[in-house]
């Protein structure tokens, strides 16, 4: 009866462990990745486990929104605009 007793704790106890070697596993490769990369501020994607970098629409469309300026020679709404001397340039027809 005692032998019976110590190999059902021995199972247990075995269990137990192979338990907590999952879940480790599981924090390792799934959660702790992604705690890291929303610390930088950035997206993590779960279909493809990585880590991408945020990109606003309009670098993709070129559509830029009213009242940013990304660098761009086109003024914006309430900046002064400079004529050259001799009057705008027209394109030719």
């Amino acid at each position: 009866m005692f032998r019976l007793l110590g190999r059902v704790q021995l199972f247990y106890v075995g269990l137990f462990l192979a338990a907590c070697v999952a879940v480790l596993a599981y924090e390792a490769y799934y959660v702790w990745p992604m705690q890291a990369c929303e610390k930088e501020g950035r997206w993590w994607s779960i279909k493809y486990h990585e880590c991408g970098t945020p990109i606003p629409i309009w670098r993709l469309t070129g559509r830029i929104p009213q009242g940013t300026n990304p660098i761009s020679p086109t003024p914006l709404v309430g900046e002064p605009v400079s004529v050259p001397p001799g009057g705008p340039i027209k394109a030719p027809h």
